[in-house]
């Protein structure tokens, strides 16, 4: 006997009955549903991303503080020598200066001598040209530029030996009139156009030491310019040195606290040489302007046998400051500080020590 298998019911047979409304109201209850899921899922989306630190594609590691130090270390002693031989140049061109001066004043004198032998040589060629001794001569001593003079000295030819010998004479004068301003002019551009591209370099040095300062400043540290200052201004050597070394000691202490200033000597700045050379001029002895002159001018002292007053060098001749005793000394030291008083016996100076020298 074979039995009829039952249907099973499914779901769409379910909802064969369904109205119309039902199933609106069905699929709006699905769509719903899966709008609020979305909607969690992008939240959570965003709450990760949010609660994660941002990535920075590779970021540059910030320098220390140390690492800060020691480039500003670094660019100070480059600018040591930058100024010394910005200062060596000033020098240079100060004689420069002297020399185009003198040669001025002495142009002006041979312009004078040039004047009356021009005046005789042009008597005495019009007394030959008179006679029928010569031709062109009148040309000749017409002209007041002594370099048409020097072109037409084929006039020699047409002068007995006596006048020519006056001549000779007036030549000369033209020659060396030209000659002396000509090489006065010259030393002093040559000079003058290396002092300014000396400057240009040291403005790109102020700039990076400008920047290594803002960098120890982030790093709340205290910058090189702490010291000192406008409103504390002098002090007193207190030491042992007597005679010229205590004078040229008192003049140092009395400018503590004055902003450096490459290329001054004072009195509102300093530089290192210029501190130096008005220390021992105040003391009435002349040791030249220059680190490096300084050096030359004074007699060696070795490091254990130093005493008030000797000239203490550094980083190759590129710095120098005045010892005050007790392995300290007293200095300009670079752009961005004071005068002040330091140790010589530990740090920078200390491994950058070169020798000493006593006026």
């Amino acid at each position: 006997m074979s039995r009829t298998r039952e249907a099973k019911p499914t779901v769409a047979n379910d909802r064969i009955g369904e109205t119309a409304h039902e199933r609106d109201r069905r699929g709006g209850s699905a769509r719903r549903g899966a709008s609020r899921r979305l909607a969690a899922v992008a939240s959570l989306t965003l709450a990760v991303s949010l609660a994660a630190p941002p990535m920075a594609a590779h970021a540059d590691p910030q320098p220390t503080r140390a690492q800060v130090q020691k480039k500003l270390d670094k660019l100070a002693e480059q600018m040591d020598h930058k100024v010394e031989a910005f200062n060596q140049l000033n020098e240079k061109l100060k004689i420069a200066k002297k020399k185009y001066q003198t040669a001025l004043k002495a142009s002006k004198q041979e312009q004078s001598a040039f004047e009356e032998q021009r005046s005789r040589i042009a008597q005495m060629a019009a007394d030959a040209y008179k006679n029928g001794d010569t031709d062109g001569v009148t040309g000749f001593v017409g002209s007041n530029d002594p370099q048409a003079i020097l072109d037409q000295a084929a006039v020699f030819s047409h002068l007995s030996q006596e006048r020519s010998s006056q001549l000779t004479q007036f030549l000369a004068t033209a020659q060396r009139l030209r000659r002396e301003e000509a090489q006065a002019k010259a030393s002093y551009e040559d000079v003058k156009a290396k002092t300014k591209e000396l400057q240009a370099q040291k403005r790109k040095l102020d700039k990076e030491v400008a920047k290594q300062k803002a960098l120890l400043r982030r790093f709340g540290g205290t910058t090189p310019s702490s010291g000192g200052g406008s409103g504390n201004i002098g002090g007193t050597y207190n030491g042992p040195a007597s005679g010229s070394a205590r004078t040229a000691l008192d003049f140092a202490y009395a400018q503590l606290g004055k902003p450096y200033s490459y290329g001054a000597e004072g009195p509102n700045s300093y530089d290192c040489s210029g501190l130096t050379m008005k220390a021992w001029a105040a003391a009435g002895v002349g040791i030249t302007r220059t680190t490096n002159s300084q050096y030359a001018a004074t007699k060696r002292v070795d490091k254990s046998n130093l005493q008030p007053g000797d000239l203490v060098f550094f980083s190759g001749l590129g710095h120098v400051g005045l010892y005050v005793g007790n392995g300290q000394m007293i200095h300009a030291p670079r752009t961005g500080k004071n005068v002040e008083v330091v140790s010589i016996t530990s740090g920078y100076y200390l491994s950058n020590y070169y020798g000493a020298g006593r006026p």
